[in-house]
């Protein structure tokens, strides 16, 4: 019985968390963050200021949970579904280039994300500092695949780390370019440069 309370009250929580967060990107979408207040979040994802801030520091976290929920995840199991012959670099970038299926949905947050980043200096802090949560994330991941590395931990931190920021630099080149079509293309440029780097190092 104690098992089945916890479990609901974990899912009564996720679902708090993720109503404020989704409530905080319409918001920001619609009006700004400037003119979003704490209290507009609430109010739309029906919790309370202290419900608020049981989860969040601020309105500027809440959105950016809102704004990258699920993508880790998605990385995540498309890594996982990655032949097990692919050493770390190979299998994350190609993992990565799997996601962009979705890419119409990711064009909307990513345009989101960076016009609201040049409005809010909090949300450009915080959306950089989501790129070590990532890094942090995706390395336990990687480290199976880091065959003949002495430090696997830290092979698997690099590749991830590198492989995030030649992302961040193909994403921000197909925001400038219209994010007309998938991003995929930007991606596998971004990411034969990188392998071209290593190459020659």
């Amino acid at each position: 019985m104690d098992t089945i309370k916890g479990s609901l009250r974990e899912r009564k929580k996720r679902h708090m968390y993720l109503a404020a967060a989704q409530a905080a990107v319409k918001l920001v979408a619609e009006h700004g963050m400037r003119a979003v207040r704490v209290e507009d979040i609430c109010e739309r994802a029906d919790i309370s200021r202290s419900t608020f801030f049981r989860y969040f520091d601020s309105k500027e976290a809440c959105f950016i949970a809102g704004l990258h929920h699920g993508w880790i995840d998605a990385v995540l199991t498309a890594l996982e579904a990655r032949p097990a012959e692919e050493d770390p670099f190979t299998a994350l970038c190609n993992a990565f280039v799997d996601i962009t299926t979705d890419w119409s949905r990711y064009r909307e947050v990513t345009r989101l994300e960076a016009r609201i980043r040049t409005e809010a200096p909090a949300v450009h802090t915080l959306a950089n500092a989501e790129q070590l949560t990532w890094e942090r994330a995706l390395a336990p991941a990687l480290e199976a695949r880091c065959t003949g590395a002495g430090d696997r931990n830290l092979t698997a931190r690099l590749t991830a780390g590198t492989v995030l920021c030649a992302t961040r630099l193909a994403t921000e080149r197909w925001l400038e370019e219209g994010a007309v079509r998938s991003p995929a293309e930007h991606y596998i440029e971004a990411f034969t440069a990188l392998g071209t780097l290593f190459e020659r190092g």
